[in-house]
């Protein structure tokens, strides 16, 4: 089932689909997540959706900006183990986005949903 939904999560990134728009007079070219030992830069977008994070396991480049796209109509978060990073209860197409600037594993969940759990690793 995880490999379904990584792969799924996989072909709408590279689709283009779950990421923000740019800012008028930016262009904006996001990375795909990185699979298969590639590191992703840039900016990467994990949509949140379906009671999970898609994708679930991210590899990124130092200075690479994670944005968390709220999908569910129901609130989820964003809480990293070391306390790191973090965002409020968020639902209904909001946004939240941290810029990891050194390198490390940051395994991270939903602590409203304890069993919604991803790790950026970066590089």
């Amino acid at each position: 089932m995880r490999a379904i939904l990584a792969a799924a999560a996989l072909l709408l990134v590279l689709a283009g689909c779950g990421t923000d728009s740019p800012s008028p007079g930016t262009s904006a070219a996001p990375s795909a997540p990185a699979a298969g030992g590639s590191v992703a830069s840039g900016e990467v977008t994990v949509e949140v959706k379906n009671f999970a994070f898609a994708p679930q396991q991210l590899t990124v480049a130092v200075g690479t900006k994670v944005t968390w796209k709220f999908t569910d109509s129901a609130k989820h978060n964003v809480k990293a183990n070391d306390k790191s990073f973090g965002s409020d209860d968020l639902s209904g197409g909001a946004t939240f986005a941290h810029t990891f600037d050194k390198a490390g594993e940051f395994p991270y969940i939903c602590s409203i949903h304890q069993y919604m759990t991803g790790t950026v690793t970066v590089r």
